[in-house]
Order: structure tokens, then sequence, then C-alpha cells
């Protein structure tokens, strides 16, 4: 049987605040702080920590960080999906990008390359190690990297690609 205290409330008022979107919201100067924060690849939990140190009565949650810095990568992604935000920033960074198409605007595959590895790959004696993992992704595709190891045991990231398959045997049509 559910006690009636208040007709809008069937509960007892909590004791802690900890958690409720109204309590934790972030000021527009925290919202600037976790921004330049993740310009700088700062991890969410010492974004959160630094938070804290600041205003000790806060009472943000590690959730509210992970949603403004998936605004901020929104805003600065603008009107683009992922895939062609993707393909701008490796124009932009001058890579190789390759990829082919499944339908007029859906990406199958995608291959891509820096310059600067091509180069070194091409003027190098290296030994290739090429990994890929079967876990899939939240876009179910298959991710492979190829790093180039030198006789100096130095390490040389090659390439990375997206496929939906790369052995005929793997894949599921």
């Amino acid at each position: 049987m559910v006690n009636l205290i208040c007709e809008s409330h069937n509960h007892e008022l909590t004791k802690s605040l900890v958690g409720h979107p109204y309590v934790g919201r972030l000021t527009k100067d925290e919202k600037i702080i976790v921004a330049d924060m993740t310009k700088s690849m700062v991890k969410p939990r010492n974004i959160l920590l630094m938070l804290k140190e600041h205003n000790a009565n806060s009472y943000t949650t590690i959730e509210q960080i992970y949603n403004t810095r998936n605004a901020y990568h929104s805003s600065m992604r603008g009107s683009n999906a992922e895939m062609q935000q993707l393909m701008k920033l490796l124009e932009r960074d001058q890579y190789i990008p390759w990829h082919r198409l499944k339908d007029e605007d859906v990406v199958r595959d995608i291959f891509w390359s820096h310059t600067h590895a091509v180069k070194l790959t091409n003027a190098s004696n290296l030994v290739f190690l090429i990994d890929s993992t079967y876990k899939p992704n939240r876009y179910k595709l298959l991710l492979l990297d190829i790093i180039g190891a030198s006789f100096m045991s130095r390490l040389l990231y090659i390439s990375m690609s997206i496929f939906r398959c790369f052995i005929h045997s793997h894949c599921r049509h």
C-alpha cells in the first residue's frame, strides 16, 4: 500500500541532491572550462575533480561532464555528420583517404594513412604488424591497424582502416 504524503508526490524528500540534474548543472564558466579541458585532451574524471576542487558544494556528476563534452563536440562538428567530419579532418591534416560506398550515401570501407607515413614506409625497411579487432563497434565495422617496426625497434603508425569485411570468409552479407 502506498502512503500518500502530498497530492503530487508519494515519496519522502531526498536527503541528498547528488545526481539531480538541476542542482548539478554546470554554469557558463564551468562549461567553458570543460570545453577548454576537452580541447587539451583531459580525461573527464580529471575535469570533474578540478571542478569539485574549485567548488566544494558542486553536485555535478561525471554524466553531466560527458554530456557537456558531447555538446561541445557536436558544436565543433556543426551540421556535419560524423563521417563527413572525419573526411574533413583527414583532408585538413593531409591524410590520404580511400573509401568505398555501399550505397550512394553509405560508406562501406574507409582507409587512411598520413603522407609522412607513406614516405617513411617507402624509405625504410619495415616489418609490418597488422592488428584487427573483431569486436563490433557501434557501426558494426571491423577495425584494422597497420604498424611498421623499424630495425631500431621504433614503431611507426602506418594506417588505419575501418572495413565492413576484409576477408571474404568473415563477411556476413
